[in-house]
């Protein structure tokens, strides 16, 4: 993904602070938000440094993600130009980010369990159903692979252990992890889009 999970928290958090424009922080106040937001979502002490915030703060501000967010600095303190910006409702738009985004998702739809993911990728077969089709070849025909190994590897291991005692094991042939299935079917929606709120919402388990 064009940003990983501590990526994204993060540039939640910084969002988080700097919209509305109530207050203005320094970059020690947005490291401690971002830390506190890490070790919530983790459940793990986080160590983040200077460095990585400013980076964050950077990427936000580029074209990167799309985000272009208007974070100004003034006497030290960091805030939204517009203090009605907020990256969550950027639009996923740029189409290298969109594939990149649908690879990513499709790679870790098993790990992420959240029932908004399956609204974000029927959303994104929409966008760039030829992407999601792609993504989604590529991850089976990797699977495949993986699983052939394993299954070679388990004839050696076999053959070894058959000449060692002088024991015949018969294969299984009948492996069905072979036999991959589409991992969804979704019907296109022309009429849909995704927003960074949207990913970051399914991502990080929040309603």
């Amino acid at each position: 993904m064009p940003a990983n999970l501590n990526a994204l928290i993060r540039y939640k958090t910084i969002n988080s602070c700097l919209y509305g424009g109530k207050r203005r922080y320094d970059i020690h106040e947005l490291i401690d938000a971002c830390s506190n937001a890490l070790n919530e979502a983790r459940g793990r002490g986080v160590s983040i440094s200077e460095r990585t915030v400013r980076d964050d703060i950077r990427v936000m501000r580029s074209e990167i993600l799309g985000f272009n967010a208007p974070i100004v600095q003034k006497d030290g303190l960091y805030f939204y130009s517009d203090p009605k910006y907020t990256i969550l409702s950027v639009g996923i738009t740029d189409p290298d980010i969109l594939d990149a985004v649908i690879k990513s998702l499709i790679r870790i739809r098993k790990e992420v369990k959240h029932p908004e993911l399956e609204i974000v990728l029927k959303k994104l077969k929409a966008l760039s159903p030829e992407s999601f089709e792609t993504a989604i070849t590529k991850i089976k025909e990797s699977e495949i692979k993986i699983t052939h190994y394993h299954k070679i590897r388990q004839e050696i291991n076999e053959n070894i252990m058959k000449e060692s005692v002088r024991y015949r094991f018969r294969i299984n042939e009948n492996d069905t992890d072979l036999n991959q299935k589409p991992m969804m079917s979704f019907s296109l929606d022309p009429g849909t889009n995704v927003s960074w709120g949207d990913l970051m919402g399914a991502l990080l388990n929040e309603s």
